[in-house]
């Protein structure tokens, strides 16, 4: 029987992306699904995975107890990681294939205490090809290095001996890794490619709320995409309150649709009354295929959910300066 390949999911995006492959490549796979994803037991125990995944498991990466040092440290490292139970033993030379998009997380340092070769993948579509890339900057920068180049210490965002490949949409765009890791791979041509059978595959785990089947319902709605800024220390509930208030008065002039993220709490049913909230775990790109039109126009304050976004006939991205200047009637 042929290796499964094994999938390390950190977001519910992240496991729209692994449904997808291995759904198409066939055979039995598996999944490993962080507790960061919220309900991540259920999505898990969901029969939608399981028509997919022949093993579906939940890591709980919190129970690590954190990162020793000295001789044997990655073996010491891999046997914590094991006893404590963030998540199950790695099978040496069970998988084709590893994918991971975080590999600065206690999985990530897991597979490199294995000596595990892993490829990384984008965590959103066209990250690789963002300007932005200060963390791996800033680790390249350090002084050490050099030292953890020789496997003396964890190196993330790919710079791991351990990480063999490293994904882009666009290769032949991509600046900030070595040649000889990169690859492509579209996930947004993966996303526009999809068939009937596999929009449905996706629908009978993302969506348990009913979606409006009506085109008019949306034609002339606005979809919010609010993120918690609460969580980021940034600011207080009621400043946040105020200012998706602001940016909902300045731009839905119809139906007001909801889609916040995964691990954003506020209660938007409360916030905006008459509103229809969408499942904050469904990922937002699940709509650029699963609805019967688009939406007048989205939404969203500081945050990348947009970029990729087909669901909307035009999209607007607030900085948070911006959005809070309308909270404060500055704008």
């Amino acid at each position: 029987m042929d290796r499964p390949d094994l999938y390390i999911c950190h977001t519910a995006y992240h496991l729209l992306i692994a449904l997808l492959r291995a759904r198409r490549a066939g055979g039995p796979q598996e999944v490993w699904l962080s507790e960061e994803i919220p309900d991540a037991e259920a999505l898990a125990a969901c029969p939608g995975v399981a028509e997919v995944f022949a093993c579906a498991r939940v890591l709980h990466e919190s129970r690590w107890p954190g990162v020793v040092t000295g001789p044997f440290a990655h073996r010491r490292n891999r046997r914590a990681y094991e006893k404590a139970g963030a998540g199950p033993a790695l099978r040496r030379g069970g998988y084709r294939s590893i994918y991971i998009c975080n590999d600065w997380s206690a999985a990530g340092r897991y597979l490199q205490d294995c000596g595990a070769p892993y490829i990384l993948c984008e965590d959103t579509v066209g990250g690789t090809l963002d300007p932005d890339q200060h963390l791996l900057e800033a680790q390249r920068a350090a002084p050490d290095f050099a030292e953890r180049r020789k496997g003396r210490g964890y190196l993330y965002w790919g710079d791991s001996p351990w990480c063999r490949a490293v994904e882009s949409e666009d290769a032949a765009r991509c600046r900030i890794f070595p040649r000889e890791k990169l690859v492509t791979f579209s996930k947004q041509a993966l996303l526009e490619s999809l068939t009937p059978a596999e929009k449905a595959a996706v629908r009978r785990v993302f969506l348990t709320r009913p979606l409006p089947d009506d085109p008019a319902a949306l034609a002339d709605a606005t979809l919010l995409l609010p993120r918690s800024f609460v969580a980021d220390g940034l600011m207080d509930q009621p400043t946040q309150d105020r200012m998706f208030r602001a940016v909902a008065r300045r731009y839905a002039d119809g139906p007001l649709f909801i889609k916040t993220h995964p691990r954003d709490p506020t209660d938007y049913g409360a916030l905006f009354p008459g509103a229809v909230v969408l499942q904050r775990t469904m990922p937002s790109e699940v709509l650029n295929f699963c609805l019967p039109g688009k939406f007048k126009r989205a939404v969203t304050v500081q945050s990348w959910v947009l970029r990729g976004f087909t669901a909307a006939e035009s999209c607007v991205f607030l900085s948070l300066e911006e959005a809070l200047a309308l909270a404060e009637g500055r704008q």
